[in-house]
């Protein structure tokens, strides 16, 4: 995984499914683009979801497309 990466979450857990409803979306899965990598974590950005940056395991985002 690099920057620029497009990737998702490979699994949800119940809070963030109920977080979602309440806020109106869809799909807490949401795609977003690595924008900085380490070891074995990443910082993602939403843009979706007006720029959110979370920060994830790398083996917990499954990668959609390359750069």
């Amino acid at each position: 995984m690099k920057p620029g990466d497009l990737v998702k979450r490979k699994f949800v857990t119940h809070a963030s499914l109920r977080r979602a409803k309440a806020l109106g979306m869809e799909s807490p899965s949401e795609p977003g683009i690595i924008i900085e990598a380490a070891e074995n974590a990443c910082k993602v950005v939403f843009p979706s979801l007006g720029g959110n940056i979370r920060t994830f395991l790398k083996s917990s985002l499954e990668i959609i497309a390359c750069e």
